[in-house]
């Protein structure tokens, strides 16, 4: 069970990576494989976007990725730690 869900936030996590390289390297382009990256990653970002776009509006860097990843650290942290009273 560990194991599985650990495996869940790495993949989430490398799902984030992957999305901000691309959007350096391949801006305007899009495949199959891309939009299936853009649709696991795009609920983990939303929420950034829309605290940067509160709180940050004039900001020319996304900082959504930073808050995405710092969500899935808390998260993670939740989630063990509630397995470890469990189990």
């Amino acid at each position: 069970m560990y194991r599985f869900i650990e495996l869940v936030f790495n993949v989430l996590e490398i799902a984030i990576f992957a999305e901000v390289v691309l959007s350096w390297v391949y801006a305007k382009r899009t495949n199959q494989y891309i939009e299936l990256l853009h649709k696991i990653t795009e609920p983990l970002l939303e929420p950034g976007r829309r605290i940067q776009a509160k709180y940050f509006n004039n900001t020319m860097i996304d900082f959504s990725p930073i808050i995405a990843l710092f969500i899935l650290m808390v998260l993670r942290r939740i989630v063990f730690g509630i397995l470890r009273i469990i189990y």
